[in-house]
């Protein structure tokens, strides 16, 4: 896969995982690491982005985003806190303390607990980072030392969930319990949107219905907004676009995965026309 990003300009390096998972001192996360979420022990790889001395800013992408605007805002916001020029698309909590050095920008993946968890996943597809040593030495440290228990999650205080093992619990126990007041929360519904429900019963009548997971009165269900309001999708509810899903109910669970859908192959189609090709291929 390597060799056709680097005929594309991408810049390479190959890194191992920071801690294989022979060197885990836990039992029971070196057992399990291996089938937890995604890519078992082999997500941890994304905390090599720390390392990235030669740039300022470090942005993690999965490989089912798709960037819809610039985000250069969001580099000028962690590199200096007091350009912050809207906090409404911003920031998922208007009255979010802002610290004066900003380590990490990221988004939570509320609708992956119960509303009542005190401690929820960190979404892994998107994380803006200043490159920082010491976090990545201390990230490696809590990994090789392995204290993931099976009803706490790390450190008996994170609780389990899918991919909790590794990136998205790791994220919230180093920098919301361990280390507070050093991230900012973007908001989920314009950067890092996957179309989310926003409350845990469900839909009826075209509206959703039940607790909102982020515990905020009269919560935004990200599925009503309108493709032109979203700055970064993220295809995880709504599918990759490659299986060619069918989006085609006028229904609230429906409407925004067509549109990120349509966005991805009109990107795709200007991409094979910036190479010579026509653009459209063969299928309906």
């Amino acid at each position: 896969c390597a060799n056709g990003l680097q005929e594309l300009g991408y810049i390479i390096e190959a890194r191992d995982t920071p801690v294989p998972g022979s060197e885990i001192r836990g039992d029971f996360l070196r057992e399990r690491i291996v089938k937890n979420g995604c890519c078992g022990e082999k997500e941890l790889i994304k905390f090599e982005a720390w390392t990235l001395t030669d740039y300022r800013v470090v942005v993690l992408l999965d490989l089912d985003v798709l960037i819809l605007k610039p985000l250069d805002h969001l580099f000028d916001f962690i590199l200096d806190s007091t350009m912050l020029p809207d906090r409404d698309a911003i920031l998922w909590r208007n009255s979010t303390q802002i610290p004066d050095q900003i380590d990490i920008l990221y988004t939570t993946d509320y609708a992956m607990v119960g509303p009542k968890r005190k401690v929820k996943p960190t979404q892994g597809g998107f994380v803006v980072l200043r490159h920082n040593r010491t976090v990545y030495q201390n990230l490696r440290d809590i990994i090789r030392i392995g204290d993931f228990r099976d009803n706490g999650g790390w450190g008996g205080k994170g609780g389990k969930f899918w991919g909790a093992m590794t990136f998205q619990g790791l994220m919230p126990y180093y920098f919301q319990l361990l280390h507070p007041g050093r991230s900012v929360e973007l908001n989920w519904c314009n950067i890092n949107n996957m179309c989310s429900p926003s409350r845990d019963k469900g839909i009826e009548n075209d509206r959703p219905v039940g607790d909102c997971f982020t515990e905020i009165p009269n919560c935004e269900d990200c599925r009503h907004r309108d493709i032109a309001n979203v700055s970064l999708t993220h295809f995880t509810v709504c599918q990759k676009p490659w299986t060619c899903q069918r989006w085609l109910s006028n229904t609230l669970a429906d409407r925004l995965c067509r549109q990120f859908h349509h966005a991805w192959f009109k990107a795709r189609s200007e991409l094979e026309t910036s190479w010579g090709r026509s653009g459209w291929g063969p299928g309906n």
